[in-house]
């Protein structure tokens, strides 16, 4: 993955693959955009840029009339893409507990379900860890 960092067109481009849950064709972006800031050209232009930072990937073509459109999807996670950012800002894994606790704050959950589950997958990733020896 090549280390380039997202503009602000970008990664609202990102946002709409990283909340989908299907891949998407150029022309689904710009129903979503605001059509203020975004036509045809801007959504071409920043597909293709998001293409060659290696950000997306084609997944498929969609038949529009007689042409095709291809479909696009994320090729790494908003995780992924935040924690390669994190790791270039010189975070590495023996900051990760330092993160987890100023990430959680003052935001622990409150619901005892929610609570459980954070708990449960935090003990998970210790027990990952911890097999790897």
């Amino acid at each position: 993955m090549k280390s380039k960092d997202l503009n602000p067109r970008e990664k609202e481009i990102m946002e709409l693959l990283w909340k989908s849950t299907e891949a998407m064709t150029s022309t689904d972006m710009l129903e979503m955009l605001d059509p203020e800031k975004w036509n045809k050209l801007t959504v071409f232009r920043t597909i293709n840029s998001l293409i060659k930072k290696e950000f997306i990937i084609v997944n498929g073509f969609e038949q529009y009339n007689t042409q095709y459109a291809r479909k696009f999807t994320y090729a790494m996670s908003k995780e992924e893409y935040l924690a390669k950012r994190m790791k270039e800002d010189g975070m590495g894994i023996k900051s990760l507990s330092s993160i987890a606790l100023a990430f959680m704050g003052n935001e622990l959950p409150k619901d005892k379900k929610e609570r459980k589950e954070l708990i449960d997958d935090l003990q998970n990733i210790i027990d990952e860890l911890k097999s790897e020896k």
